[in-house]
C-alpha cells in the first residue's frame, strides 16, 4: 500500500469514528436542518375541447365583436368564425359541424357589411389535382350551407388550397383529420375603419 492510499484510509477511518462517537456516548447526534416540505404540484390544466366540437353558446357570445370596431385581421385573429372539419374523401357537411356553421351564419347575418373567404383544405393523401378539386367541393358545400341559413351568396368567396396548407404535420389519422377542413377568413367589412 502506498503512502497516499494509507493516508486516505486513515482519514476515512477518523471521519467514521467522529460520526460514531456521539452514538456510543449516548449523546444526541448533532441537529440537522429539516428537509423542506414538498411543494404540492399545481393541478393539471383542463384539457382543451376537441377542435371538432361545437363551442357552447356562451363562447360565441363572448367572441361576438362588431366589425365596425375591429379590422378584418383582428376579427380573424380572434377567431370569430370557426373552422369546420370533414370526413376522409368527403365534402358533405358532417352533422357534428352544423352547430359551428349555424353560429358562423348567425354572426354573418348580424354583421351584414362583412364578406368572407372560405378556404377548402385536404390532407396529404391523393394527388395534388384531386385534392385541389376536393378542397373546392368542401369550400363550395360550406358556402351553400351558409346560404341556406340566410347568408347572401355575394358575401362569400371560395378558394381551394388542397393539401398545400396543413395545420398538423404527421402521417396519421389525428393529423389528417385536422387538415380536412374549411377555414373562414373575414376579408372585408364596409363598417371597418
Amino acid at each position: 500500500m502506498n503512502i497516499t492510499t494509507r493516508r486516505l484510509s486513515i482519514a476515512l477511518l477518523l471521519v467514521g469514528l467522529v460520526l460514531l462517537l456521539p452514538a456510543c456516548s449516548g449523546q444526541e447526534p448533532p441537529a440537522t436542518e429539516p428537509e423542506p416540505a414538498p411543494v404540492p404540484e399545481a393541478p393539471a390544466p383542463a384539457p382543451a375541447p376537441r377542435e371538432t366540437e361545437a363551442p357552447e353558446a356562451g363562447e360565441w357570445e363572448a367572441a361576438d365583436p362588431s366589425p365596425s370596431v375591429l379590422s378584418p385581421e383582428e376579427l380573424n385573429r380572434m377567431g370569430v368564425l370557426r373552422t369546420i372539419y370533414f370526413d376522409y374523401d368527403k365534402s358533405e357537411i358532417r352533422a357534428d359541424q352544423r352547430p359551428t356553421l349555424q353560429a358562423n351564419a348567425q354572426w354573418l347575418r348580424e354583421n351584414q357589411g362583412t364578406t368572407i373567404l372560405i378556404e377548402g383544405n385536404c390532407d396529404e393523401r391523393g394527388t395534388r389535382e384531386y385534392n385541389m378539386a376536393l378542397g373546392n367541393r368542401r369550400a363550395t358545400a360550406t358556402m351553400e350551407y351558409l346560404v341556406s341559413l340566410g347568408v347572401e351568396a355575394n358575401r362569400v368567396e371560395v378558394i381551394s388550397y388542397g393539401e398545400e396548407r396543413p395545420v398538423a404535420q404527421g402521417e396519421n389519422e389525428a393529423a389528417w383529420a385536422r387538415n380536412r377542413r374549411a377555414d373562414f377568413k373575414v376579408v372585408a367589412s364596409s363598417d371597418t375603419p
